[in-house]
């Protein structure tokens, strides 16, 4: 049989797949794997001296379509996207633990590194205070990089490979964080009692941070995650027409 020259398998194939994915039962790695059964169907019936048009057409009929398999695909990839979502859910509450201890140990630290290197308490405290406000606008401006790139907003969700070794790592690594704090308090409160009035100050900017972070953080996980579920659907809406 001669060649038909007009077909471009590579292209076809790619539609194919790209149809796939679309179909929201089917994960990237079921894809790779329907594409790996087609490509060793097509090389069988090449290897029977069919052209390239008629061993794909053939070898995806073979293969079936997306509605005779979608059932067993969803059901076998339920409970993995069920665990995937949740590791993800872990992973943002702890980092949000892990930055949440992360500023107040650091800020600790810088005041008592400042006291210690007897620079002025109101300079101390000043600085101290433009940390923790740097720290709010950074993360500000990190979330809203992801929530404006409205196009990279569910792929760069969707990239994310949390592992149970990872949310292990970053428990570990809390729950540090979450100590060093503990063992600074009493030295950070020694130096501040020492150095008189801007004790109050320091604790009234520990005070307002336990509950702006927390609301800066929340606020942000909420726009995201309507915006990914805004975007899901959308996609969800066009795969099934």
């Amino acid at each position: 049989m001669g060649n038909n020259t007009k077909f471009d398998l590579k292209e076809k194939i790619y539609n194919w797949k790209k149809a796939l994915s679309s179909n929201p039962s089917v994960t990237e790695a079921d894809v790779d794997e329907l594409e790996s059964h087609l490509l060793d169907l097509i090389d069988d019936l090449k290897a029977k001296d069919l052209d390239d048009e008629e061993a794909f057409w053939v070898a995806k009929k073979r293969l079936g379509s997306s509605q005779e398999w979608e059932e067993d695909y969803q059901k076998a990839n339920n409970a993995v996207l069920q665990i995937k979502k949740s590791l993800i859910i872990l992973a943002g509450i702890l980092i949000y633990f892990l930055s949440f201890y992360f500023l107040k140990f650091s800020s600790k630290l810088l005041l008592i590194s400042l006291l210690a290197l007897e620079i002025d308490s109101h300079t101390s405290i000043k600085i101290v205070l433009s940390y923790l406000t740097g720290a709010h606008f950074f993360y500000l401006l990190f979330a809203s990089s992801i929530y404006f790139r409205e196009k990279k907003t569910v792929a760069f969700i969707e990239r994310i490979k949390m592992k149970p070794r990872d949310i292990l790592y970053l428990l570990i690594t809390t729950i540090g964080f979450g100590i060093i704090d503990t063992c600074l308090l009493p030295i950070s409160k020694k130096l501040i009692r020492a150095s008189g009035p801007i004790g109050n100050q320091f604790y009234d900017i520990n005070f307002y941070f336990n509950y702006s972070f927390p609301l800066i953080i929340c606020l942000s996980f909420f726009f995201l995650h309507m915006k990914y579920f805004k975007q899901t659907k959308s996609a969800i809406e066009r795969g099934s027409k």
